[in-house]
């Protein structure tokens, strides 16, 4: 582990403080005008706060009190790694992070976590000299999760699966649940059918974790072990780590840890700094091949003005309905030339392992898009300009800014579109058609609303193809939220889509107005 002081006043606060308490005037002046903007979600307020603050905040909202100082520090310093790597998780909002456990919690910080956070001020964590993406959990109950079983396409080999010796003696949770509390919490989730009759555990992880089950009874019948757990409550069902037994119509839970496990545990950290361990051996112990290095250059961009996309422009078609070319698919419409700049590309970067950064993307993508954005508003009726598109350099960079898995190609909504790598995309349909359906989900976006998945999905696959889709059987099921929302690999979401976009074809068929498609 490496660790080279950022600027001397820094050093010298870390002198006169060391035994003493830290107040908000040393963190300010440790953070080097560094600001983090946090939106706060219940009240819609925007708060621009020092880093070395905010570490401090989110250490009083996510660590333990009372836990030991190594403990204390060592969460300071995968917090503000946090930092480094999301600011700007939030830009289309107007900030950088938010203030729920989408991001990171804060609360009002205290003496031990002020100390915290001025004791590690100005260190992060690196994976061959860039910022890495960090986790932390409440408690891994014993083994930790390697991220590759929950984000399959995740890279980093500094979050593996390893035994974590301070937790023999946890007491197992328990929790009971009948099938139809079960029941109605996957049907809000996006599921489908008419009862729900067994839940089996399919699968386990190395580390025991649950990583699919079968639902006999929905549709579709599986599901992913921490979907599951996210569509019964994170805070009820506490980790995938469990198993089920059934008795009458009520499941009985057993299970071990609180939270995904994957990367620091925060109660563990807690008993290892107890036991005398220090903050940089407990770095070691939860991201092992990290370095501690300095922070200056890697947050750089954390005092860079929000980037937000202006509010969608939605014009409704006009005129009669149209014949079956691609053009004229959908009926003829009276539609307001968008200005001349109505796509802006860039590659946003996210700060982690194999991100470039911020620059420029190829203009030929622009053309492309604007191509594309040109065709389907005369073909749809609907124009929405400017669209920004963001090319993320890597599969890990376009999973955090989306949320989606890693056979997802392309994310729209608003008026921005999220595109997985270019030679990711070549590997599958091919930019063009990334970039036609994607442009196509923006512009129905707002006249389906509140439709089933299927409708918009299918609407968008079936405009951004250049000839028409060939329309579903009568007896073909159209694809249920979950199905598209919740598949559980490439081939499922696939099916799915292919799915959607017959049975749209088949309403469609019907009418030739495809805003009545329901």
């Amino acid at each position: 582990m490496l660790f080279v002081p950022f600027v001397v006043s820094v050093l010298c606060v870390f002198v006169v403080r060391a035994q003493g308490d830290a107040t908000d005037a040393d963190l300010e002046r440790a953070s080097a005008g560094r600001v983090v903007r946090v939106g706060n979600l219940t009240s819609g307020r925007v708060s621009a706060i020092p880093l070395e603050t905010y570490v401090a905040r989110v250490l009083a909202g996510e660590g333990e009190p009372r836990a030991a100082g190594a403990a204390q520090q060592a969460l300071a310093v995968a917090i503000r790694t946090y930092v480094v790597v999301n600011t700007g998780r939030h830009r289309r909002d107007g900030y950088d992070l938010c203030d729920s456990t989408h991001c990171q919690v804060l609360r009002a910080a205290t003496a031990i976590t002020r100390r915290a956070a001025l004791a590690t001020a100005g260190q992060a964590l690196t994976f061959e000299g860039r910022p890495a993406e960090v986790f932390y959990s409440a408690s891994c109950g014993g083994q930790s999760e390697a991220a590759s079983e929950v984000w399959p396409s995740a890279t980093y080999p500094y979050l593996r699966s390893a035994p974590d010796d301070v937790h023999d003696d946890d007491a197992p949770w328990t929790l009971d649940l009948t099938l139809r509390e079960i029941e109605a919490a996957l049907k809000r989730a996006g599921f489908a059918g008419a009862r729900l009759t067994s839940v089996e555990i399919d699968a386990r992880s190395p580390s025991g974790r649950v990583t699919r089950l079968r639902l006999a009874g929905l549709v579709p019948p599986v599901i992913a072990g921490e979907p599951f757990r996210a569509a019964i409550g994170a805070t009820t069902l506490r980790s995938t780590a469990f198993t089920a037994t059934r008795t009458a119509d009520t499941l009985h839970f057993v299970g071990r840890g609180y939270g995904h496990g994957i990367g620091m545990c925060v109660i563990g950290a807690g008993r290892r700094a107890t036991r005398g361990e220090s903050f940089r051996a407990i770095l070691a112990q939860y991201y092992p091949g990290l370095e501690l290095t300095r922070v200056d250059a890697l947050v750089a961009r954390a005092a860079a003005p929000p980037v937000t996309a202006p509010p969608p422009t939605v014009r409704p078609a006009l005129g009669s309905p149209a014949a079956t070319s691609a053009a004229t698919r959908a009926p003829a419409a009276a539609v307001i030339p968008p200005p001349p700049t109505t796509v802006i590309v860039r590659r946003p970067g996210s700060g982690g392992p194999g991100s470039s950064g911020q620059g420029a993307a190829p203009p030929e993508i622009e053309q492309l898009a604007a191509r594309a954005h040109a065709d389907l508003s005369r073909t749809l009726g609907v124009s929405i300009a400017p669209v920004t598109i963001e090319l993320h350099d890597t599969l890990d960079a376009f999973r955090l800014a989306t949320g989606q898995p890693w056979w997802v190609s392309a994310v729209a909504a608003g008026t921005t579109i999220d595109l997985a790598p270019l030679a990711v995309l070549a590997q599958r349909d091919g930019l063009d058609r990334a970039i036609r359906a994607a442009i196509a989900d923006l512009l129905v976006a707002g006249p389906l609303a509140g439709r089933p998945a299927w409708v918009r999905t299918g609407a968008a696959r079936y405009f951004a193809q250049p000839a028409p889709a060939g329309s579903a059987s009568a007896r073909l099921r159209c694809p249920a939220d979950a199905e598209l929302k919740l598949a559980i690999s490439a081939a499922a979401q696939r099916e799915a889509e292919s799915r959607a976009e017959a049975c749209f074809a088949r309403e469609y068929e019907k009418t030739r107005d495809w805003r009545v498609v329901r």
